[in-house]
């Protein structure tokens, strides 16, 4: 869409401007500390979270150290972009690298690529507060270092349309459709500001005389002369739109006390007028030669110049400005053009009284200043925002302090504008493109005092006083008003309201001063109050008529409490600030809120189980170590006559649990469950009291299941390793037991046997096998009813394949038929069983052209 407006190539010069110096200049790092009133501003209130925007040409490096978990990209940038980042830097860096700390550098900040930037503004507009736009078109001269060669003389572009002038770009100072669709997003989201960079064209003038350069883009080449861009009126495109504030680049030099002793506009910053002659830029930042992040990696910065640098450093600073009157209103913002109003009636010149010129607008941005009049803490300020309806007027008045000046500005934000149709006549022309006149004049008795006015054809001159028929911001300056008279200021239009009203804002510094530091008062409540952990307490203020309040926790504003009654269940140190009728503004007395949240553990945290003849249990409580700490323990609810150790022994089915007491605040433990050992009988199956196997074979023994059972396997008197699962497969004759363990308590199976069978008969097989024999074989199947395994044995010299398959009572097969292993005439399969239905089957037997059926019961 067009180029961002940094300077190239960058201008040398002797100093060197931090982030943090930047804030300096504009006056906007007082913001960050406290005073009397408690103003401590970094961006990170509740209020003012998510509505700060960036458009810019590529994405920001979001994981830089500076702005993780604080930036969020909202559309696909097609790269990292080291001029995005650093502009996000000035804004929100958090100050990691204390020279990079950015204005606002607890904010959040949304960022959008800029290729289809108007349709996302008027998506984005109702939800944002600021946003910064430092691009615009290519105009006028361009050094374009990317076309091939060495020789910088040789890349010179020229963007000019000759169709409407041969000399001139048009696009310097001419309202076009784009500026014109800015005013109308603007028109429609009254708190929402957009921020311009003026744009760097003074120090882009073009190759020298009778150098060959080329037009636009191409590569036709041309030698005519061309206006050099190095004077007035070399602001393009959507900077010039009337409500956007349009940011210039200062040269500054400040004293040992941080006083301005010199300021002018850097030698890169682009200079108004418009063509219709209002003023741009609007007011001036820090930009030059500014450290602040790049995109190289997460913790890399850099030095970058131009309007788009000073662009940041203005609008990071104005998101703390509606910072402050939100946590001041508990969550109103200012108009859009109260901010800009306030913005140029605060800002810095060194002459006030010669009025703006086109060079630096109104001045160099002064956040202190505007801080001080939103405070207004001796009365000597006042900030209206009102609406002029078709055919009337408006009137206040003022009583001037004297000894200082009385300044008076009228801002608002204009419909959108026509748009001259692009002809050779469209070039500078003068015709106005406000069009809501409004206008303000100041009265003491017989004598009127007009606005500043400036020359569109005389750019150069000082302001003088007249009617402004061009600008939607006016401003009246009385440098030595009268002590004590009334001043009278009225606000009236020209010609016909469109929509029938126009909302204003009018800002006013001079008046009369009234002591307005409210005394400190004293809460209603002592200091170091103790509440309990889930307990609510209410601090209470005096409930005074016509007192506003605003309850701090750690100097910081509690969302919704506004009342003289504070509901308080956090630990902190709280105050509240109270602002009388007049605005003026004071602070209690603080108090500090502990809150006791003691804490109880119980080991183990699980079922207790308790062992008949056996060693009682013991419940351990775990708290944490403090003063004035009590132990006492329940069952089923009821206190625990004596126990008031951290451990407990435990011989009584119940329900447990430990009583936490500290300074009053009382907690439990989680609850715990006491009830019998299920050991009662340990029985190992199958259930035979002898188990036979055949040589070679195996059999599984099965332990009882039970909650945190755990087991031990023994041959004889002789554990057996890694033997600790709730089944063994046995394989060799012996004596087998099972112990089994649940926490503390334990138990015994009987002995179980495990025999050769000789397989000479089965007269001495238990009942639960099943078997068949001949003269010649025999065939075992065992347990009966089966489980999960059928553990199968064969027995016939000469056989050499032995197949067993699984069949329902109808017939169907349910198993596909396995062979069973074998060595010297004995054969063996264990066939699980565990994935039948519940039920009778048949086992099929084959051994070559002998088949056997043996019915099985599955449970």
């Amino acid at each position: 869409m067009g180029t961002s407006a940094w300077a190239q190539p960058a201008l040398p010069r002797p100093i060197r401007l931090h982030n943090v110096e930047a804030a300096t200049g504009t006056r906007t790092q007082p913001l960050y500390g406290r005073n009397a009133t408690g103003l401590s501003l970094s961006g990170q209130s509740a209020f003012v979270s998510g509505k700060l925007g960036l458009w810019d040409g590529g994405g920001v490096l979001t994981t830089h150290r500076e702005l993780t978990g604080r930036v969020q990209m909202r559309n696909t940038a097609s790269q990292l972009n080291d001029h995005a980042t650093h502009l996000a830097g000035t804004l929100v860096a958090s100050g990691i690298d204390p020279k990079a700390r950015g204005m606002a550098y607890n904010a959040n900040l949304q960022v959008w690529d800029y290729t289809n930037d108007l349709t996302e503004l008027t998506t984005a507009a109702p939800n944002l507060l600021l946003s910064v736009h430092a691009y615009g078109p290519l105009s006028g001269w361009v050094l374009n270092l990317d076309r091939p060669g060495t020789d910088p003389n040789q890349k010179w572009e020229w963007w000019g349309n000759d169709a409407v002038s041969n000399s001139e770009d048009y696009l310097f100072g001419y309202y076009n459709t784009t500026a014109q669709r800015i005013d109308h997003i603007a028109y429609q989201n009254p708190t929402y500001l957009m921020v311009r960079s003026a744009d760097n064209k003074r120090s882009e003038t073009g190759p020298p005389a009778n150098t060959p350069y080329y037009l636009n883009n191409t590569n036709q080449q041309s030698r005519l002369p061309r206006n050099r861009n190095d004077a007035y009126d070399v602001i393009p495109g959507e900077a010039t739109a009337k409500n956007v504030l349009t940011i210039g680049a200062a040269d500054v030099t400040l004293d040992d006390d941080n006083r301005l002793i010199h300021l002018a506009s850097s030698p890169y910053s682009g200079w108004g007028p418009t063509d219709d002659g209002r003023i741009k830029p609007d007011l001036l930042g820090i930009g030059t030669d500014v450290y602040s992040t790049v995109s190289t990696n997460t913790s890399a910065y850099g030095l970058s110049t131009g309007t788009s640098m000073a662009a940041a450093n203005v609008t990071g600073s104005l998101l703390l400005l509606q910072e402050l009157v939100a946590r001041q209103t508990n969550g109103r913002f200012l108009l859009a053009a109260t901010v800009r109003g306030l913005a140029i009636h605060t800002a810095d010149r060194l002459a006030p009284a010669n009025g703006p010129d086109y060079r630096q607008g109104w001045g160099l941005l002064n956040t202190e200043a505007a801080a001080a009049v939103i405070q207004n803490a001796n009365q000597a300020h006042q900030i209206t925002e009102q609406r002029l309806v078709q055919g009337q007027s408006w009137t206040t008045t003022a009583v001037a302090q004297g000894g200082e000046p009385l300044t008076i500005t009228l801002c608002w934000t204009d419909p959108e504008g026509s748009v001259t149709t692009l002809t050779p006549q469209a070039l500078n022309r003068r015709t106005p493109k406000l069009i809501n006149d409004l206008d303000v004049r100041v009265t003491l008795g017989n004598q009127t005092v007009l606005p500043f006015v400036l020359n569109p054809d005389r750019p150069a001159d000082v302001a003088t006083r007249g009617d402004n028929v061009r600008d939607n911001v006016e401003q009246v300056y009385i440098p030595n008003p009268v002590a004590g008279q009334t001043y009278t200021i009225r606000v009236s239009h020209k010609n016909t309201l469109q929509n029938g009203v126009q909302p204003f804002s009018l800002l006013v510094s001079g008046r009369k001063h009234s002591p307005c530091t409210l005394p400190q008062r004293p809460l209603l409540t002592p200091a170091d109050t103790l509440i309990c952990a889930g307990a609510t307490f209410s601090l209470q203020a005096d409930d005074l008529p016509g007192l506003r309040y605003e309850w701090l926790r750690d100097n910081q504003p509690i969302a919704q409490a506004t009342t003289s009654v504070c509901a308080v269940s956090t630990a902190g140190l709280y105050n509240v600030r109270f602002t009388d009728r007049n605005g003026c503004v004071g602070l209690s007395a603080p108090v500090r809120v502990s809150v006791a949240a003691p804490t109880v553990q119980l080991t183990p945290a699980q079922t207790v189980y308790l062992c008949p003849e056996q060693a009682p249990a013991q419940l351990v409580a775990t708290v944490e170590t403090g003063k004035g700490i009590t132990v006492n323990w329940l069952r089923n609810g009821q206190l625990i006559a004596n126990a008031t150790s951290q451990t407990l022994t435990v011989s009584q089915a119940g329900q447990y649990r430990a009583q936490l007491t500290q300074q009053g605040c009382r907690t439990f433990s989680q609850e715990v469950t006491a009830r019998p050992a299920t050991l009662d009988q340990v029985r190992i199956l199958p259930a035979d009291n002898t188990i036979l196997i055949p040589g070679g074979a195996t059999v599984r023994l099965q332990g009882p299941t039970g909650d945190q059972f755990r087991y031990a396997w023994y041959k004889g008197s002789q554990p057996l390793s890694n033997a600790n699962r709730q089944w063994l497969l046995v394989d060799e004759p012996g004596t087998y037991r099972l112990k089994v363990s649940q926490q503390q308590c334990s138990g015994w199976s009987d002995e179980k046997p495990v025999r050769w069978s000789s397989w000479a008969g089965v007269t001495s097989l238990p009942d639960s096998l099943l078997s068949f024999d001949q003269a010649d074989s025999v065939l075992v199947a065992y347990p009966n009813p089966a489980v999960q395994t059928l553990y199968i044995r064969y027995v016939r010299p000469g056989a050499s394949q032995v197949t067993v398959g699984i069949v329902d009572l109808w017939g169907r097969q349910v198993s596909s038929s396995q062979e069973m292993r074998h060595r010297q005439g004995l054969f063996w399969l264990d066939l699980p069983i565990y994935d039948l239905m519940k039920g009778q089957y048949l086992l099929r037997f084959t051994d070559g052209d002998r088949v056997k059926a043996l019915r099985f019961m599955r449970e």
